[in-house]
């Protein structure tokens, strides 16, 4: 069954009654509703500090903050200033940084990755995962910057700030329905992804490939896990400044407070600023696509008399910049543009997290998280482009609860976990062409999401484990919606505007339930240290919802399916006797029924069904360490994303690729440390020719991303250089329409200096 709902597209409403409306633009019917942003507030006091501390004069920030505010930020710094420089626990961990550092290539490191010290050699799932020194060095300050550098992931984006994350093909929809393929979750909590931004102050991040239906929220793509780093035993502290390409500015201070013997506290913060890549020639300005950010963490880590741990965090990020990014190909293709205003695009979210981790005597083990975060963003297309105001304020507000015990005696090994979350989404979209048409919309979605799941593992014999999993999973989504519709239209055909008209349409608390029941089978196979294989059968899904950006009330009301799918995946690894190599293997196949399909149809933003699809391949990785301080890394990906059986409008899109989906993508890279004060790094990605979001006819030619950097340590001290896209090859990352393109990251350099104290 497909069924097909329309999107916010300006003039659909006349469209519908058999009039026309003209238009002084004929692009405007090509509207794709969506970017990426923060609102002003930000913590402007502690950003005025860290601007003080690079020696760079930041005339943006306000000069009038409160007393409150000049105290609060005196006393941080002048805290982290007066810490003990003999007890610093960064520098007693940079002799070791050489040796330990895990390049962002390879998915299969035997690196510790979840709380209970799990190996990622033994995991049987296809997972990557990067630390916070890679993520440092190679300047990997955004999620799309990572999925770029993976294999079978790839990103879309309106804006710097704002990727879209998909991994084997899934995920692409991510902004513009309300069901979510790939949740992103910061120290346990869901947070929106679109509006993470900058990445700061991380310890590892995570990337889990296929359904998810053992973690909180459930992933039908995949899953992303960012770790924030936790505070540290003795008293220590960091301070970074940054300089690069298009006028790139950095700064963070971070410290380790120990409190007690028990009891430690960490806080971070830093600014950003940057002109970014656009050169607006009718506006004679080079910083219209610039932003300005900030980035504030406390965490606390307390352990009881029990051994059990209690974290606390707070978390804040805001970014204000522009939203000159869409232009011809001709120009963006240059990172030039022509509009005449730079438009909006500003993001903030702020979260807080509280887990409490225990290890019982018996071996059982319990796990809690609790966590809330609120998220905006405010995208204003410049008002050229379409001679119309155009854009949104979206509000997100979340909350979460997620509670696991796991435990294991002789051969059998179980976990039990519940999670609950609930959502609400202020959707609005405003396309203003005033007199001649406006669509003036409006959506406030609330959802709630309740899952049991559990899973019981058995070692029936030496090196053979069989586990069962299920995840009973309940969705509830409502929405209210309103529409005003208002303009001119042509009456006698003439081809002129000639009567007025104005509608207003209501939905009221429209819902849609679902319950699933989602199980799972896996077989291990670990003869030794050296072997491990896995087949895992796993019931994917995706909750359904509704079209918050429709226009009529018939396609607002009526909600979409939801996706099932059935998946499977084989994988094996094998790494050397004294580790010196290692690698693996993983082939994947999902089989989607219903698959929710959103993007924009002859100018419409519409929400479908598509009866059948599938995402199929193959991800190989690998390392060899010939030197103790040389290893050498590879990985390649090969997917095949298609619609088997999709209708839509009439036409038939059966046997065509998912967007933004290359079909292949290489990589190698080489980490070397000739001495331990030198750090030398090289990263080559290779990606396949792919056709561009929503608009699937435009496509992109295979390109090569080159990276590499430098980094030399010398006691407290640190200096690093970084380079990405060192070809400057030129690529695009979305496009609205022939003539209305997003290009990609040009050539970036800069230079890093930290100190330690």
């Amino acid at each position: 069954m497909t069924i097909s709902s329309e999107g916010h597209l300006p003039f659909a409403s006349a469209e519908r009654r058999g009039k026309r409306v003209v238009t002084n633009n004929s692009l405007a019917g090509s509207v794709d509703p969506f970017g990426v942003a923060c609102k002003k507030e930000g913590i402007y006091a502690l950003a005025d500090i860290l601007m003080g501390l690079s020696s760079m004069k930041n005339s943006s920030f306000p000069n009038r903050r409160s007393a409150n505010r000049q105290l609060i930020c005196a006393l941080v710094a002048g805290g982290l200033y007066t810490l003990p420089v003999w007890q610093t626990q960064a520098v007693a961990q940079q002799a070791t940084i050489g040796t330990q550092q895990t390049p962002v290539l390879p998915s299969i490191f035997a690196t510790p990755v979840a709380d209970d010290g799990q190996n990622l050699f033994t995991t049987p799932a296809s997972m990557t995962v990067v630390n916070g020194k890679t993520l440092e060095d190679q300047h990997l300050d955004t999620l799309g910057q990572i999925a770029h550098r993976q294999p079978n992931m790839h990103l879309t984006s309106y804006t710097h700030a704002n990727p879209i994350i998909t991994i084997r093909g899934l995920g692409i929809h991510a902004d513009e329905a309300d069901s979510t393929n790939i949740p992103v979750v910061l120290d346990g909590v869901p947070v929106s992804g679109l509006s993470i931004g900058q990445l700061f102050d991380l310890d590892q991040v995570q990337v889990l490939r296929g359904p998810q239906i053992l973690e909180g929220p459930n992933g039908l793509g995949g899953l992303i896990r960012l770790r924030s780093r936790d505070p540290g035993e003795i008293a220590g502290g960091n301070v970074s400044l940054e300089y690069g390409s298009h006028n790139r500015r950095r700064a963070t201070l971070s410290g380790d407070i120990p409190l007690s013997e028990r009891t430690g506290l960490r806080i971070a913060v830093g600014a950003e600023q940057s002109d970014g890549e656009t050169k607006n020639a009718a506006l004679d300005r080079d910083d219209t696509a610039g932003w300005k950010s900030t980035q504030a963490k406390l965490k606390l880590l307390h352990t009881d008399d029990a051994g059990g741990q209690w974290r606390l965090g707070l978390y804040h990020m805001n970014s204000r910049g522009g939203n000159d990014y869409f232009a011809p190909a001709s120009l963006s293709r240059k990172h030039e543009s022509n509009a005449t205003d730079k438009g909006t695009n500003n993001t903030k979210y702020t979260l807080v997290s509280g887990s409490y981790q225990r290890q019982f005597a018996s071996g059982t083990r319990l796990s809690v998280t609790l966590g809330a975060s609120r998220s905006e963003w405010n995208y204003w297309l410049p008002e050229s482009m379409f001679s119309a105001r155009n854009g949104f304020d979206m509000v997100t507000r979340e909350l979460s609860a997620d509670a696991r015990l796991a435990g294991k005696k002789d051969a059998i090994d179980w976990t039990v976990g519940l999670f609950a979350q609930q959502t609400r989404r202020d959707a609005p979209y405003l396309y203003d062409m005033a007199p001649y048409y406006t669509s003036d919309t409006e959506a406030t979605r609330k959802g709630n999401t309740t899952a049991l799941f559990g899973q019981v593992g058995w070692t029936f014999a030496p090196g053979w484990r069989l586990a069962a999993g299920l995840r009973i999973q309940h969705d509830r989504q409502r929405m209210d919606w309103r529409s005003d519709q208002s303009g001119y239209m042509d009456s006698d055909g003439d081809g002129m505007p000639d009567m007025p008209f104005s509608t207003t349409e209501t939905v009221q608390n429209a819902s849609v339930n679902k319950t699933v029941w989602l199980p799972s089978l896996t077989l291990e196979y670990r003869p030794n240290e050296r072997h491990f294989a896995w087949v895992r059968l796993t019931r994917g899904y995706e909750a359904p919802g509704f079209n918050t950006y429709a226009t009529m009330r018939e396609q607002a009301a009526q909600a979409y399916l939801p996706t099932l799918a059935n998946y499977i995946e084989l994988g094996y690894r094998l790494r050397g006797r004294d580790d010196t190599w290692e690698v693996g293997a993983t082939a994947f196949s999902t089989i989607m029924h219903d698959q929710q399909v959103v993007g924009s149809v002859n100018g419409q933003n519409m929400t479908s069904n598509a009866a059948r699809a599938h995402s199929r391949g193959v991800e190989l990785s690998g390392r060899w360490r010939p030197l103790q301080e040389l290893e050498l890394n590879a990985f390649a990906g090969f997917v095949d994303a298609k619609w088997d059986d999709f209708m839509r409008n009439g036409v038939d899109y059966g046997g065509h690729s998912f967007s933004m989906t290359p079909r292949q993508s290489y990589g190698a890279g080489l980490s070397w440390q000739p001495h331990p004060q030198w750090d030398l790094g090289v990263n080559v990605v290779r990606h396949g020719r792919t056709t561009l979001a929503p608009n699937s006819e435009i496509e992109n030619k295979p390109y090569t991303l080159v990276d590499a950097h430098v980094t030399y340590t010398n006691g407290r001290f640190s200096v690093g250089v970084y380079g990405q896209n060192l070809g400057n090859v030129r690529y695009f990352t979305r496009a609205l329409s022939q003539d209305l393109l997003v290009a990609g990251a040009s050539r970036t350099v800069g230079v890093r200096m930290s100190m330690n104290f």
